[in-house]
């Protein structure tokens, strides 16, 4: 779930936001004060711990994207090293959206799938993103929300297709052009529901690009978490299926609370 654009977007010295470069739509995610202060570089750490998932129920409501804004993680979540970047929020805003697909996952083509994955232009109904960023290093969190579970799922199986045929391409982003490839795999359960696991890897700039993204279709909404690695390894203190699962907690407590 990371763009090839976003990756250029980073909050320090070497950038490593993945998640789409397009203009923040709607009230931007508000990162808590606590936050304020430049965080110190990260560190690769240890495997990340095998997190214990009590199944959550199929998302269901309709939240606009404003409002599944309050879904996304807060910066106490992440390792320390990593500040969550106003300049990575994407939402859809305070209007649910009834836009036919703009980019089709069965024929898009695969720069254009990248620089746009993570942003708005599915067919969803309402989005909302942003990133925690350190200094080659990221984490990319994402709840994609459409208008039926079938809709979901659908989008689901048609990231897949489009890593299946989108083994190795260039793309060109801001100026900069890298070479990529992407894979997809069964990725594991996420709060009792199935999950993609999408893996990224390329060169930009000259530097090795790696992001492992892990989504799982839930209901109406997709829940996706990502690590980045830009000129380093993906960070692994934090496994991207535990951001996709504590998502899907946060959804589900925000879906009762907007009246959904």
């Amino acid at each position: 779930m990371s763009s090839v654009s976003r990756v250029l977007a980073g909050v320090t010295a070497v950038a490593a936001v993945a998640l789409t470069g397009c203009a923040t739509k709607g009230v931007p995610y508000q990162t808590p004060s606590s936050s304020s202060s430049a965080a110190a570089a990260p560190t690769t750490a240890a495997a990340a711990p095998t997190v214990s998932m009590t199944p959550v129920p199929a998302a269901s409501g309709q939240l606009t994207g404003t409002q599944l804004e309050t879904v996304l993680l807060p910066q106490s979540f992440f390792p320390t090293g990593f500040t969550l970047s106003s300049s990575s929020v994407v939402s859809s805003g305070a209007v649910l959206s009834s836009s036919p697909p703009q980019y089709d996952l069965a024929t898009v083509d695969c720069g254009t799938f990248v620089n746009h994955f993570g942003n708005t232009g599915f067919g969803e109904t309402a989005l909302a993103s942003v990133s925690a960023a350190g200094q080659s290093q990221a984490y990319d969190q994402v709840v994609y929300q459409f208008g039926t579970p079938a809709a979901a799922a659908a989008f689901v199986a048609g990231v897949t297709s489009v890593a299946g045929r989108c083994r190795s391409f260039t793309a060109t982003s801001n100026g900069a052009t890298g070479t990529f490839g992407l894979k997809a795999a069964p990725g594991p359960a996420v709060g009792g529901h199935p999950s993609l696991e999408l893996t990224q890897t390329g060169v930009l700039n000259h530097s090795a690009l790696s992001i492992d993204t892990v989504m799982s279709a839930s209901g109406v909404d997709v829940f996706a978490g990502a690590a980045v690695g830009l000129g380093a390894a993906v960070p692994t203190g934090l496994a991207p299926a535990t951001i996709a699962y504590n998502l899907m907690k946060r959804q589900a407590a925000a879906a009762v609370l907007g009246g959904s």
